[in-house]
């Protein structure tokens, strides 16, 4: 966008949608998408700023505070931000036809191993995919489906079973998604912590290394 450019805003090197200007407390983050604009900042008086000489150069809507974006919903609040997907859950099961279905407390069966070289009946590969890349998209938000979403992507359409599991799951979970709270001087560190296996992939022997973060 030639014209964040000329108003003083870089490009980020790793999100070609994100635009950033500015050091601090005048710091300015903008989010581009088709006609769409998502504007951020440390200071409110440079975010009325911006958005008044946008609406000179541009016929524009202040729509407010962000509450919907690509399938995203967002509430705002003095303590934080959340970010969820619900109605976007809704629409993959409906999807899937499993809208009624029985959830699952967890979104993969424990030391599940599963295989390229598969005995499993054969089963729409246009569907099977579809759900798949849906269930990404819904990573977005919902970092506790990463690892079982990743896992069914490495396959075609073998382990519908498996994939199954994860739509109950998020059938009984559609309200969980990210938390940010805001930033409080006495808050702690976050801790790190790691493992792996030995040659668990059935495929190619090779190690499934994991990370997870806590406050």
């Amino acid at each position: 966008m030639k014209k964040m450019r000329v108003l003083g805003f870089k490009k980020c090197p790793s999100e070609h949608a994100i635009y950033c200007r500015g050091v601090d407390t005048e710091k300015l983050v903008v989010g581009v998408y088709v006609d769409d604009l998502i504007i951020t900042g440390a200071s409110c008086n440079s975010i009325e700023k911006f958005k008044a000489l946008m609406a000179e150069i541009f016929k524009m809507s202040d729509l407010g505070l962000l509450t919907y974006y690509l399938g995203i919903e967002v509430k705002q609040s003095s303590e934080g931000i959340t970010l969820s997907q619900g109605s976007y859950v809704k629409k993959i099961l409906e999807k899937a036809g499993m809208v009624e279905c029985n959830p699952r407390e967890v979104p993969m069966q424990a030391k599940l191993k599963l295989s390229r070289k598969s005995d499993s009946p054969c089963v729409d590969a246009t569907e099977y995919r579809s759900w798949v890349g849906s269930l990404r998209y819904l990573v977005n938000t919902r970092p506790d489906l990463a690892f079982s979403v990743g896992y069914v992507s490495r396959f075609m359409e073998e382990h519908l079973a498996a994939v199954k599991h994860i739509l109950r799951y998020i059938a009984g979970t559609s309200c969980l998604g990210l938390w940010y709270a805001r930033k409080k001087s006495d808050q702690p560190a976050l801790l790190e912590f790691s493992d792996s296996d030995f040659a668990g992939d059935i495929d190619n022997r090779k190690n499934t290394s994991r990370v997870i973060f806590l406050p």
